[in-house]
C-alpha cells in the first residue's frame, strides 16, 4: 500500500464500506444495489479511492463487473437508500468515526451511472466462481468530488456477490 494510505490510515482518515449480505449488483441503473460510496455536496473533503472488491456468491451466466461514476454532479445525490456499514481504518468498530463519505447497498440514483472500468469477469463454474475476489487496486488514481459518488456495476447482467470499497477523506485543495 502507497505510505500515503498508510499515514491517512494512522491518522483515522482510511475508510472501509461493504454489504452486510450478499446482494444483487444491478447492471448500469438509477435504482442501484450493491455498494455506492457517495461523497456530500458541500463536504470540504474529496474521497481518495484505494481499492474497490467484489466476491461472487451465485453462479449465473458470464458477467462482468466494474466501476462505475456519477454522470453529473448533484446536490442530491441519492434518495430511498439502505446504508452499508462503514469502519475507520483504525478499527473501532461499525460506523464509528465515519468522515464525511455515504455508504449504500441500494440506493436511488439521481442520475445513472455511467461505466468507467471493469475490475472482473465472474465466471459460471463452480472452480471459478468466488475462488478470488476481483479487485481493482487505484491507490488513490481515483477520487470522489463532493455531489458525485463511485459504485460497483455489473455491465451486462445483474450478479449477487459481497463488494467492498476502501478510502481516505483529504481536505479540498490540499495538492490532491
Amino acid at each position: 500500500m502507497d505510505q500515503w494510505f498508510v499515514d491517512k490510515a494512522r491518522k483515522g482518515e482510511v475508510y472501509h464500506a461493504h454489504n452486510t449480505t450478499a446482494g444483487e449488483v444491478t447492471v448500469l441503473s438509477a435504482t442501484c444495489t450493491g455498494l455506492v460510496l457517495e461523497n456530500p455536496f458541500g463536504s470540504g473533503k474529496q474521497l481518495v479511492v484505494h481499492s474497490m472488491a467484489f466476491v461472487g456468491s451465485t453462479l449465473t451466466t458470464i458477467r462482468e463487473v466494474g466501476v462505475a461514476v456519477s454522470s453529473l454532479v448533484s446536490e442530491t445525490l441519492s434518495t430511498t437508500v439502505t446504508a452499508a456499514n462503514i469502519h475507520n481504518g483504525r478499527p473501532t468498530g461499525t460506523n464509528n468515526h465515519k468522515g464525511v463519505a455515504k455508504a449504500y447497498s441500494v440506493a436511488t440514483l439521481a442520475s445513472t451511472p455511467v461505466w468507467l472500468r471493469p475490475i472482473g469477469n465472474a465466471r459460471v463454474t463452480a472452480a471459478d466462481e468466488g475462488r478470488n475476489a476481483l479487485e481493482a487496486v487505484f491507490d488513490g488514481t481515483i477520487i470522489v468530488s463532493p455531489g458525485t459518488y463511485i459504485c460497483l456495476s455489473a455491465l451486462t447482467t445483474a450478479t449477487t456477490g459481497l463488494c467492498s470499497m476502501t478510502w481516505a477523506e483529504e481536505k479540498e485543495g490540499l495538492g490532491i
